[in-house]
């Protein structure tokens, strides 16, 4: 029986700010086409949905597919918020079992993409600090690179959260960052402290390396969503030369001065070297970085915890036995078959622990390294080409492609 129009446009509604929230919430392209078709056939309707970084369309319709209603729109690249993602699927699973009613759901959905952040603006600076000194924990036994990654990542939350309220400003935000960790880097240690300023570069901006999006834009390109793969993949490359420009023009900047740079920290002695046990920690601490950066829920980071040392463990232990490019694809493996087992046993949104996971694989850092070493011929990590990472970043896919083919997910978040 045929909705009366009123039903019709109440229910396309709330599937269109349903689709809205979750790419609000950086949920990819695939999944939310997925899910969007799901909920309208539970709501009684059809629908096909054309979904990219930019933009979104809905077309919905009864019996008739050529009698449709089209919904198009431009959007903006949104960052990502797995809490209140995994907040909405977990209302979309209410209404699928009656527990919710829609007309509160459309409500409670409202409520949602409105609702503030889970932390506090200090915890969220905290979270940057935690960032820096633990991924350079992970790359180095000097005490001293974690220390500066830290102070330096905290300098570039206040400069790019200050930059960023501003819209002529935005965009460049992303530099500024870049330039003034090279920049304070290079000159902390002309100033004496023996530290790697390649690498607390890297450690100080590695919340911005946009290894995910590579990692999620080849994945698209994979299951043939071509547009918003494309899309992605060009979005990533033009991030990594924004910061590769940044990095650069910081560094150079210092060496330009060099010598006038005062030898404050020259009669400072070294510190012994971390032990390597540190690793466990420093891992801990970037999951909780982590956690707090993903907006995830305190009562829920626990599991976030889990996915982290899963790729990590699965990726250390790969490479150790296999090589690199096995450990990559082992970790993404690991990761990917632990979330899709997590959506089944708890109905959960998979995808969330997927990415909790996958970040820590870090792939962007490998291409970012690459750059670096071309330009100014100093080392972060060992010497790597193109190719290299190339065959990183497809271990990576493989591995995430082959744990939906060896246990699939039941739910399309």
């Amino acid at each position: 029986m045929p909705l009366a129009p009123p039903d019709f446009r109440q229910r396309t509604r709330f599937v269109i700010k349903l689709g809205r929230a979750l790419h609000d919430c950086g949920s990819t392209s695939e999944r939310i086409e997925r899910h969007l078709t799901n909920v309208t056939s539970m709501l009684g309707l059809k629908g096909s949905f054309l979904v990219s970084p930019t933009t979104f369309t809905c077309a919905f319709w009864e019996d008739d597919e050529l009698d449709q209603f089209v919904h198009i729109e431009r959007v903006e690249p949104a960052d990502y918020n797995l809490g209140r993602l995994w907040e909405i699927d977990h209302l979309v699973e209410s209404m699928e079992l009656g527990k919710t009613k829609f007309a509160d759901g459309l409500d409670e959905l409202k409520r949602l993409s409105e609702s503030p952040p889970c932390y506090s603006l200090p915890v969220d600076a905290f979270s940057w600090l935690l960032t820096g000194g633990c991924f350079a924990t992970l790359l180095s036994a000097n005490p001293f690179n974690a220390i500066v990654s830290a102070l330096i990542s905290v300098l570039i939350f206040l400069v790019v959260r200050q930059t960023s309220r501003h819209p002529s400003w935005k965009q460049v935000a992303t530099i500024i960052g870049a330039m003034a960790a090279g920049l304070l880097a290079s000159g902390i240690a002309a100033a004496g402290l023996p530290s790697n300023p390649p690498l607390v570069v890297l450690s100080s901006i590695i919340i911005f390396i946009p290894g995910l999006a590579l990692t999620v834009s080849l994945t698209e390109i994979s299951a043939g969503h071509l547009i918003s793969g494309c899309s992605r993949l060009v979005d990533a490359v033009m991030t990594l030369l924004k910061l590769f420009f940044g990095a650069v023009s910081g560094i150079a900047l210092t060496r330009l001065y060099f010598d006038a740079v005062p030898q404050i920290f020259g009669s400072m002695g070294s510190l012994s070297e971390m032990p390597s046990w540190r690793v466990w920690p420093a891992l801990i601490g970037l999951a909780l970085s982590l956690g707090v950066g993903l907006n995830i829920p305190r009562r829920r980071v626990s599991w976030g915890i889990l996915a982290v040392f899963i790729a990590f463990t699965s990726a250390t232990l790969g490479e150790r036995w296999f090589g690199m490019y096995a450990g990559v694809f082992l970790g993404a493996l690991a990761v990917g078959l632990y979330s899709n087992l997590f959506s089944r046993l708890t109905r959960g949104p998979g995808s969330v622990l997927l990415i909790y996971g996958v970040i820590v694989l870090v792939p962007g850092s490998k291409v970012y390294s690459i750059l670096n070493h071309w330009v100014s011929g100093e080392t972060i990590l060992p010497s790597q080409s193109g190719s290299t990472a190339l065959m990183a970043f497809v271990s990576l896919t493989a591995g995430l492609l082959f744990s939906n083919a060896f246990l699939p997910a039941r739910k399309s978040l």
